[in-house]
């Protein structure tokens, strides 16, 4: 699993550069619509990053849901002291939208969690890996 441990680093690296350079389009307490894209948006991007990795290295059910933990973990605890400081990480975004950050990132990581438990059968049949 120290495969996916890295890859869940590689991802949280990424999305906490997207947000500490773009985030202050999406953090718009203002603008319910770019909030909510925010939280639409991560949808796709999940299934994107998770499920193909899933299919390549060939994962059963229980691997896959210990592979979906591994992926969040990282990005999970180093976003639990990335907070404490929100306001000198991300100066690009306003203090007061903390709360919408840290909402937005339960959701992106339950839905990463939440990709561990999709069926190995039902994966491998319909992932775009195996139609190529």
């Amino acid at each position: 699993m120290p495969f996916f441990l890295c890859w869940g680093f590689v991802i949280w690296l990424v999305a906490s550069a997207v947000f500490r350079l773009m985030g202050h389009y999406f953090f718009i307490p203002d603008e319910p619509f770019f909030m909510l894209s925010a939280y639409i948006l991560v949808i796709p991007i999940i299934w994107v990053v998770t499920i193909p990795i899933y299919s390549l290295k060939k994962l059963s059910d229980s691997k896959q849901l210990q592979a979906a933990i591994c992926i969040a973990l990282p990005g999970m605890l180093i976003d639990a002291v990335v907070l404490i400081f929100f306001d000198t990480i991300f100066t690009n975004l306003p203090a007061d939208v903390d709360r919408y950050f840290a909402s937005w990132l339960l959701w992106a990581y339950s839905l990463i969690l939440l990709t561990g438990f999709m069926k190995a059968s039902y994966k491998t049949k319909n992932t775009i890996l195996r139609r190529i």
